[in-house]
């Protein structure tokens, strides 16, 4: 798997390079078609679902309500998950790399999650990652199951005197630690070219990597850019020997840079976690047409059609960011399905203009008494407003766009006997790629 993502950027790379040496042509087709803006995803438009999809009485003909209350259960197969971040950098050497390691990832926190303090990823060969952290830290080791190929080992170093700021002024690490062998590992990276930069949003190919994901990883990067090359002290030092950093072709701000790249404003998400149990949401039935509850941390917007309530979009909050999940049409309501019928729909998975949207398609069908469904991001990523040669990149590199239509989710719900419903539901659901 990793020999394979390797090759990949190897292609990427070569593609990008051949580019940037082409002829006077090559150069007009890029500026007149390859630097166009990105056309905004199209919004699908549908009517509501027909109420032809419902059994008589909806979702109360076996007494779904709680007795004495006036409140009836929706159920959300969906979940979203935030995990707060103040700063990453990633630093390649595919072409040069160590033993063991093929790129070094900082990480900053400072939030009440996590504590304050530093980490990196080491990149392994292997396609796994190693993490040295802050003893301060605390950090959930699942969380790297969505990290290539997986956590190898979690290890404690102090970085009290490390040096990591990203701003305006560009990137200035300096760092080191011992890797799982006793080795010197050393990252220094000082920026002190004046010249304005132009940061833009991204959302980050790293779901590309995964291959047995736990989730649909969803790292959008705010403010990103890339280290330039004048004026830049950039040096990687293991075991003591340098490795040479990658480099990318194409000029940024009609600047040479690295491939050495960071944010100061990451906002990380993942939507639809595996997991065994579906939420039940409980809904005012004598409310208005439309009304949001929140559950474990997610807003759901729910809106009227006919007796049932349908989740119209979901949403949660991290610091001054936001991510919005809309379902068009409104995701029906479960448990009122007559058996037989399937329902599909679109999903638009959105937060600042500037990183650009996820789209795709997700279908329900019942069986019986088991709701099957599906949901794949069929449509891909549709970059926000990026400089020019960003905009070339996307579209000479298809995988920037078209990773997250790679991933299928899948989920299958057991109706419950008749009654009142109580508490979560057993479900099944999980992630696979399709390539």
């Amino acid at each position: 798997m990793n020999a394979e993502r390797t090759h990949r950027r190897g292609r990427t790379i070569r593609v990008l390079a051949a580019l940037a040496v082409g002829g006077a042509a090559a150069v007009a087709v890029a500026a007149l078609v390859l630097t166009r803006p990105f056309a905004d995803a199209p919004r699908d438009e549908a009517p509501p679902n027909p109420a032809s999809i419902y059994e008589p009485g909806g979702s109360e003909p076996d007494g779904r309500r709680a007795e004495g209350t006036s409140t009836v259960p929706v159920v959300s197969p969906f979940h979203l998950e935030t995990d707060p971040m103040a700063g990453l950098l990633l630093a390649n050497f595919e072409e040069d790399p160590d033993r063991v390691y093929l790129g070094l990832e900082p990480q900053a926190f400072d939030d009440p999650v996590h504590g304050r303090g530093l980490l990196v990823i080491g990149w392994r060969v292997d396609g796994r990652v190693d993490v040295f952290h802050d003893p301060e830290l605390r950090l959930d080791p699942e969380t790297y199951r969505i990290t290539g190929d997986g956590l190898h080992r979690m290890a404690e170093r102090s970085f009290a005197d490390a040096l990591f700021e990203l701003g305006p002024a560009g990137a200035q690490v300096d760092l080191g630690f011992e890797d799982l062998e006793g080795r010197e590992v050393r990252l220094v990276i000082r920026e002190t070219d004046p010249r304005p930069r132009r940061p833009f949003g991204l959302l980050a190919p790293m779901g590309h990597a995964v291959s047995d994901p736990p989730a649909l990883p969803l790292v959008f990067l705010h403010d990103f850019y890339f280290v330039r090359r004048a004026g830049t002290e950039a040096r990687i030092e293991i075991d003591g020997r340098l490795h040479r950093g990658d480099g990318l072709p194409l000029p940024i701000d009609r600047t040479r840079v690295h491939f050495h790249r960071y944010s100061p404003d990451p906002f990380i998400v993942t939507w639809n976690p595996d997991a065994d149990v579906a939420d039940v949401l409980q809904v005012d039935s004598e409310a208005g047409p439309d009304i949001t509850v929140v559950r474990r941390g997610v807003r759901y917007e729910l809106t009227s059609n006919g007796d049932q309530r349908e989740i119209r979009r979901m949403s949660r909050s991290e610091g001054a960011h936001e991510v919005v999940v809309a379902f068009t049409p409104a995701f029906p309501d479960l448990l009122a399905l007559r058996d037989g019928i399937e329902v599909s729909g679109a999903f638009r998975i959105s937060a600042d203009p500037s990183v650009g949207t996820v789209t795709g398609r997700w279908t329900v069908e019942r069986r019986d008494r088991q709701i099957h469904m599906e949901a794949v991001p069929e449509g891909g990523w549709t970059p926000g407003e990026v400089p020019p040669m960003a905009r070339l990149m996307f579209r000479m590199v298809p995988m920037f766009r078209s990773w997250p239509g790679s991933y299928r989710w899948r989920g299958t719900l057991e109706l419950p006997p008749p009654g009142p419903i109580e508490g979560p539901l057993p479900f099944r659901a999980g992630w696979e790629r399709l390539e």
